[in-house]
């Protein structure tokens, strides 16, 4: 194959500019502790190539996915990329700037679009892309996978409770929460045809939240540290990136400190914290690097699939729900317990929470208060697709606590500018108003030889990624497929993805998966058509695919960025 890889600074110009994560309104932007980057690797084989690119953000938006597609398309189409062989993930820093997501729910951070941090971000990745593409030369990609001991204090399951409903997990107590998580750190190693190493793509599973909401400098978090430290050692034009696994319900906060709020990493200092858990990673991707120079070479087959569905309706295969018939998946809607956040950055007080108890054991004398036909209908749908949820806002419809028009909520939008995103909510009589956050989503595969990565633009919990990298490697074994890492917060963002075991416990991870119960059912019903693409190309009967709105310049108007601080 021909390799190429890179690595551009995503510039940060913007003083006050929110942070995208904590959802705190004091979270924002003083100054920079860290760059941050974009690392790009391409790969090329005859008439074929794909390259993925790790961002050192929250989450990749849509915004971006389809700006960069647009914009590789018509201003390089020599690198031969484009949408389908084209995937974008994040670190999940929680320290870095938004204001790059269209949809409004996820612009109340900022609180705003803010075009200009967008611009900046695509520039970058395009700039990546195009440098990995004229540095290519002849070269193997190899793959391996490290295993951190149980000792090792890089990663911890902040949902046990939720984890001991899988059937399938060994029961946990918060003493053994290091064992529920996935302990593999599993890496691409790019080599030039002189067995130089170029480059290393790893994908392991925490969350970037050393670094917590008290504070206002940009940083790059554990997984930035940890390419740092890994290019340090290995010198000048390496190019090492940490993209994110199955994260959903991995933290690496796992103590308290006196005088210091929530739970947080080894030491009462977050950045000495992030550089620790950086360096705990970084150790292991050396080693699993160093191992993987003994491995062969991937065979230097390409291909990709990808495909777009609405995830506010799909129709579950029953081989992923025990042979049931008629699960599907339904309109957004955020639970009651999101709000509250967790112990490493709680929102509302979550001594609190009773109030969702509270709620669910009111509900069946709830349903007997007589309601109109289409009141019964939404109480339906929600029953057979959000079952034991408490619905705090339904961003498909647009309510918050049932209320529609937000703007007759009696709060002046000039008291902040989060107040000021509140009445932005409200879409008022506009025909055909986008939804609060993303319901067509991209499914996306990428095979290099024996591997396949399984990119999915959410937070998925440990044993949701489980089931979908079993079901891959199941159904393209005919291809010789031999791996298959699952990778999150790629080429869009919507929330997270548990098991439906871990689901009805409706915990904070539960509450954020945004399509209801048989929200992974309806992925492993993507990923298997998807499959079918890799392993017969063009057998699929191909229905007319759905495709992320277009927003508007006067949509975009009411909730653009305005500088405040």
């Amino acid at each position: 194959m021909k390799i190429g890889v890179s690595k551009t600074e995503i510039p940060v110009r913007i003083m006050g500019l929110g942070m995208f994560g904590w959802g705190n309104p004091a979270n924002f932007v003083e100054e920079l502790a860290t760059p941050l980057h974009a690392r790009a690797f391409y790969v090329e084989s005859g008439e074929e190539s794909a390259a993925i690119v790790v961002c050192e953000l929250l989450a990749v938006s849509q915004a971006i996915k389809e700006s960069v597609s647009a914009k590789i398309v018509a201003d390089h189409p020599e690198t031969g990329l484009h949408r389908e062989n084209l995937m974008l993930l994040a670190t999940h820093t929680h320290s870095a700037p938004g204001g790059y997501s269209q949809y409004t729910f996820y612009a109340m951070e900022a609180p705003g679009f803010c075009e200009e941090m967008l611009e900046d971000i695509v520039d970058a990745i395009v700039g990546a892309l195009v440098e990995a593409w004229k540095t290519r030369a002849s070269g193997f990609v190899r793959f391996d996978e490290g295993v951190f001991d149980d000792d090792c204090e890089v990663a911890f399951n902040r949902s046990p409770l939720s984890w001991n409903r899988n059937p399938e997990t060994p029961k946990l107590d918060w003493a053994s929460r290091h064992l529920g998580v996935d302990r593999r750190l599993r890496l691409l190693r790019f080599d030039d045809e002189d067995g130089c190493c170029r480059g290393e793509l790893n994908f392991f599973g925490v969350h970037g939240t050393s670094v917590h909401s008290d504070n206002r400098k940009v940083h790059y978090d554990n997984k930035g540290y940890a390419a740092a430290i890994l290019e340090r050692e290995q010198g000048e034009g390496f190019v090492g990136a940490f993209a994110q696994g199955t994260t959903g319900d991995v933290t690496p906060n796992f103590r308290t400190h006196p005088g210091k709020p929530w739970i947080r990493g080894k030491f009462p200092d977050d950045d000495a914290s992030a550089r620790f858990n950086g360096e705990l990673q970084a150790r292991k991707a050396s080693e699993t690097l160093e191992q993987a120079s003994q491995e062969p070479p991937l065979a230097p087959v390409l291909g990709s699939a990808h495909l777009h569905a609405d995830l506010s309706k799909v129709e579950v295969l029953p081989r992923f729900v025990n042979g049931q018939e008629g699960c599907r998946t339904g309109m957004p809607k955020l639970g009651v317990a999101m709000f509250f956040g967790t112990d490493e950055g709680p929102g509302l007080p979550r001594k609190h929470l009773w109030v969702q108890a509270l709620a669910r054991q009111l509900r069946p004398f709830w349903r007997l208060i007589p309601r109109g036909r289409a009141a019964r209908a939404r109480q339906g749908e929600h029953d057979a697709t959000h079952a034991e949820k408490v619905t705090m806002m339904e961003t498909g419809r647009r309510r918050f606590l049932g209320i529609r028009r937000l703007k007759r909520v009696p709060i002046p939008s000039s008291a902040s500018p989060t107040t000021r995103m509140i009445h932005a909510f409200d879409a008022g009589n506009r025909p055909n108003p986008k939804p609060w956050t993303p319901m067509v989503l991209p499914a996306q595969l990428i095979r290099i030889g024996e591997l396949v990565i399984a990119a999915a633009p959410h937070e998925l919990t440990t044993i949701a990624g489980r089931r979908i990298e079993e079901m891959l490697l199941e159904q393209l074994e005919p291809l010789g497929v031999r791996r298959v890492v699952v990778a999150g917060y790629a080429n869009a963002y919507a929330g997270y993805v548990t098991t439906p075991e871990e689901y009805e416990v409706q915990d904070y991870e539960g509450a954020s998966t945004h399509f209801g119960k048989w929200t992974l059912p309806a992925w492993l019903t993507l990923f298997s058509r998807l499959g079918e693409d890799l392993v017969a190309p063009g057998t699929r009967r191909v229905a007319e695919e759905p495709l992320p709105p277009v927003f508007q310049a006067d949509e975009l108007a009411e909730i653009r960025y305005r500088p405040s601080r």
